[in-house]
């Protein structure tokens, strides 16, 4: 069923039931209230009734009491009336008690026009007993009076009662709709969150470098279809893979037959076949031979399907010596810059540092290139190189025609280059892009610095803690 949903219909679907149990629960306690309500208006019209009843019952009972002993004394035709109408009153109230008087007030109200008849049927010689059935009805009427208050009492007491018995109900249904509402919170959470972890794993597996990956998933639509687009990126990664291999073995083995040609002649000029050689000639020979050698050793790497571990991105600190690392890379390129007559100053300390050397040395020949290439004749050459506040720094500084202002910030940009000095193709816009990423790799940077000299390129990184 999940397969058909997507993630906005889930959402929407927990927040919908999130709400509604709640939304529910107090729909029903709101009838509740209402039925408690009106019972409680019932119970205080009923109860204002039975006192509005019983209060004109006593007073009609003292007013029919009064008019009969001034009748019996005055004769009067008037006072008889008015005994009379009390009486019949008196008849009046207590039959509006009836329909829904409490268990034993019947018996009372039947008490009561018993005497009001028996008053009214009495002759009037016989006073004792006028008398003693007057206070019969007053009697009666305080007892009816009593067992109103009683009845009054107990259905206070019952809709107390109703009101404690929905308290309790609401408040079983809050906890109810509460738990419910976190079970279905934890159920839309579970529905969501194991798929998405699933797909993170495999995710965190194709960037460290796994291919062809079970990319089948169970879950919301679209997070099938977003199964099914990385399984797409998935061969596609696998193709230019396989793409990049064909494309080092062929470079490697056309680079190959040259590099092998280039060491053959060298060693050949080394051994003397096409003449003795003097000491700087043995130098540049050797220089020669040892470049050479370098360039078969990673053209063999690539042979061997070792493209990813010479381009690898992977670091390897240790501590080594950056002086030396610098005058070994000047000597390398020796040629270039004594072709060019220029004069070289190496200014920094022989310490140990901490850093990946070769990514090092990567930097400082792409710079060490840069600088001589667009040096002057008999220009000067600057390396600088030491500490400061925890991070090591070097600086490769030319005295060429400098960077123009409108191309400082592109020039670190991928097969971007800058004009070529007259008489050279240029450049393919790669060597400051990959000593840069090396530079960010270490945690450091490459800046272009102003200074007093034309060009002043600045590398600067941390150096660890444990390793110093």
């Amino acid at each position: 069923m999940l397969r058909f949903l997507s993630f906005r219909s889930l959402l929407l679907a927990g927040f919908l039931g999130v709400a509604l149990i709640p939304s529910a629960a107090l729909l029903q306690l709101r009838r509740e209230l209402g039925a408690a309500a009106d019972a409680a208006q019932q119970y205080q019209r009923q109860a204002q009734r039975w006192q509005d009843g019983a209060r004109l019952s006593q007073e009609l009972a003292l007013q029919f009491e009064r008019a009969s002993r001034q009748a019996l004394i005055l004769r009067d035709k008037r006072l008889r009336e008015t005994a009379a109408e009390s009486s019949r009153a008196i008849r009046r109230a207590q039959d509006a008690l009836l329909p829904d008087a409490p268990a034993g007030v019947a018996d009372t109200v039947a008490a009561v026009l018993d005497h009001v008849g028996r008053l009214q049927r009495l002759p009037p010689p016989q006073r004792l007993q006028r008398d003693q059935l007057f206070r019969q009805l007053h009697r009666q009427l305080q007892w009816q009076q009593q067992l109103l208050d009683q009845a009054r009492q107990q259905q206070q007491s019952r809709w107390r009662g109703d009101i404690e018995r929905m308290r309790g109900q609401a408040n079983q249904l809050a906890w109810l709709a509460l738990a419910a509402a976190l079970l279905l919170a934890l159920a839309m959470t579970l529905l969501i969150h194991w798929p998405l972890r699933g797909l993170q794993r495999r995710i965190a597996s194709l960037a460290g470098g796994a291919r062809q990956l079970d990319w089948r998933q169970a879950g919301p639509a679209d997070l099938q279809r977003l199964s099914r687009e990385l399984a797409q990126l998935d061969c596609r990664l696998v193709e230019l893979e396989q793409q990049k291999t064909r494309f080092f073995r062929q470079v490697s083995h056309e680079l190959k037959t040259p590099l092998a040609a280039i060491h053959e002649a060298t060693s050949l000029l080394n051994e003397g076949v096409a003449g003795e050689l003097n000491a700087q000639q043995r130098h540049i020979v050797g220089i020669l031979r040892n470049n050479a050698a370098t360039l078969r050793q990673r053209v063999q790497a690539l042979l061997r399907q070792d493209a990813g571990q010479w381009l690898s991105t992977a670091l390897s600190p240790r501590r080594f010596s950056l002086h030396r690392l610098l005058q070994r890379r000047l000597i390398s390129c020796q040629p270039l810059w004594q072709a060019k007559r220029l004069r070289l100053e190496l200014d920094g300390s022989d310490g140990q540092v901490v850093g990946d050397p070769s990514k090092v040395e990567t930097i400082i020949d792409n710079l060490l290139l840069n600088a001589i290439r667009h040096s002057p004749p008999d220009a000067r050459l600057i390396l600088r190189h030491g500490r400061a506040d925890g991070r090591v720094w070097l600086e490769v500084a030319d005295f060429g025609p400098g960077v123009p202002d409108e191309i400082r910030d592109k020039i670190f940009e991928p097969f971007w280059s800058g004009p070529a000095p007259a008489g050279e193709t240029p450049g393919s816009g790669l060597g400051l892009t990959m000593a840069r990423g090396y530079a960010q790799l270490m945690s450091g940077e490459l800046q272009l610095r102003d200074s007093a000299e034309s060009a002043c390129f600045r590398l600067s990184w941390p150096e660890p803690e444990h390793t110093r």
